[in-house]
């Protein structure tokens, strides 16, 4: 027996969003917090003219466990 996409499709929005998640929490104390979300992305489109150029290098960094290299990149906008 078939069933017929657009019943599926009803059927499956009707699921999701009732499992979406909430918007508040409560802590230990009963209090209402809002959740933390990553701050938003932006990305940047320049002109023609532009572009990304980067230099890279290895560093030592001095921390408790002991010397570590690490790499580090520079990048700046270029013209072409």
């Amino acid at each position: 027996m078939r069933i017929p996409m657009t019943v599926y499709g009803v059927g499956l929005a009707m699921l999701l969003a009732s499992v979406t998640p909430p918007a508040l929490a409560q802590d230990t104390q009963g209090r209402v917090k809002q959740l933390r979300h990553a701050p938003l992305r932006i990305e940047v489109a320049p002109s023609g003219r532009l572009y990304r150029q980067c230099a890279d290098r290895h560093v030592i960094e001095h921390r408790a466990t002991g010397d570590t290299v690490v790499p580090r990149t520079r990048c700046w906008w270029a013209l072409r």
